[in-house]
């Protein structure tokens, strides 16, 4: 029975191997039988197919671990990208913006320089007398020679006795005068020196009295030499053109009148007696002027006419015989000089 039992259980086991090696064609697994006591044949538990399922398993986390890995990757690359991206366009942003800013800021700049132009333009046309900018090629003794305020000119034109010198037998005669002055065009006062050569021509004159003297008028000179102050009121933008007022004093000097003539009578000398050794020849007298002009200027120079009233104290001696020769009389000489000429600055 041992034997036959045994024989069977080999058997059995021979086609059991048999049979599982046949459902496993695909598996190269080798299947162990043990043997336990009391000749019973255990099979093995089916592991394999458990394990594949594990593995695939494993493997499936695994890919999926990886697969959450690279899109991990892939979204910190994108992310990454886009903050690349994000700053780019931020820097270009910041440059297009900080350019702007400095175009702006530029324009500001330009248009201030410009309206600062424009307002030193207008000064400038306002007061042209600003000190000039002497280049380094210019000659500096020029504008110290000759600067904006100082002046000096030429003027003729004629003299017309007025009052008691034109009642005395004198005419209209010849003016020439020579103003130097300084004055700055900004500025309304102004000081200057004219210098005059003033000259009449003389006709006879019949005194009066008990015993009427035709006395012989020469042609008297009279030089003169003035220091006044100006006024001036510019009409013009570049104030070069203006009215002005003008008045001050100065000396005169009468000669070539005749010891014996009108003139030198009411000067002072005794023309009844042409042999008193106190008449004079020349005489200095002093006396005051007063007037008004019109300058009208181009560039650096200026025309001007001007006519101003000559008031020169006789300053004689009270004498019983001159109100019977010559009538009562006042005690200047006087003329009204109207001349026409030219300032250079």
């Amino acid at each position: 029975m041992a034997a036959a039992l045994c024989v069977n259980t080999v058997q059995a086991q021979t086609d059991t191997t048999r049979r599982d090696t046949t459902r496993a064609v695909r598996s190269t697994t080798r299947i162990p039988i043990r043997k336990e006591s009391r000749g019973q044949v255990v099979l093995p538990t089916r592991t394999t197919r458990a394990d594949s399922i594990a593995q695939a398993r494993t493997d499936s986390i695994n890919k999926a671990s990886l697969t959450r890995n690279d899109s991990i990757v892939a979204a910190e690359r994108a992310r990454s990208d886009s903050m690349n991206l994000q700053s780019r366009a931020d820097s270009i942003a910041l440059a297009t913006r900080t350019d702007s800013l400095a175009r702006l800021e530029q324009m500001r700049t330009d248009s201030i320089s410009r309206l600062e132009q424009l307002r030193n333009d207008s000064i400038a046309r306002a007061n042209p007398v600003t000190p000039p900018v002497v280049e380094q090629n210019m000659p500096m003794t020029r504008s110290r020679r000759l600067p904006g305020a100082f002046y000096m000119g030429l003027a003729a034109g004629r003299n017309a006795p007025s009052g008691d010198l034109e009642d005395l037998g004198y005419s209209n005669g010849l003016n020439i005068s020579v103003p130097i002055g300084w004055h700055n065009p900004s500025s309304v006062f102004g000081v200057r020196v004219l210098l005059g050569y003033n000259q009449f021509n003389g006709a006879s004159f019949t005194t009066g009295g008990t015993a009427p003297v035709v006395l012989s008028n020469s042609d008297p000179k009279v030089y003169s030499a003035e220091l006044n102050l100006n006024m001036r009121f510019p009409f013009n933008e570049r104030r070069t053109s203006s009215v002005y007022l003008t008045g001050g004093g100065g000396v005169y000097l009468f000669r070539n009148f005749g010891q014996n003539s009108a003139l030198a009578g009411y000067l002072g000398n005794d023309v009844l007696d042409p042999n008193d050794s106190a008449n004079e020849s020349t005489i200095n007298k002093w006396g005051v002027n007063g007037g008004a002009g019109l300058e009208f200027g181009i560039g650096t120079s200026s025309l001007f006419l001007e006519t101003r009233l000559v008031n020169v104290f006789a300053g004689r001696d009270d004498e019983p015989n001159f109100d019977s020769v010559f009538g009562e009389r006042g005690t200047s000489v006087r003329w009204m000089p109207l001349i026409i000429g030219f300032t250079i600055r």
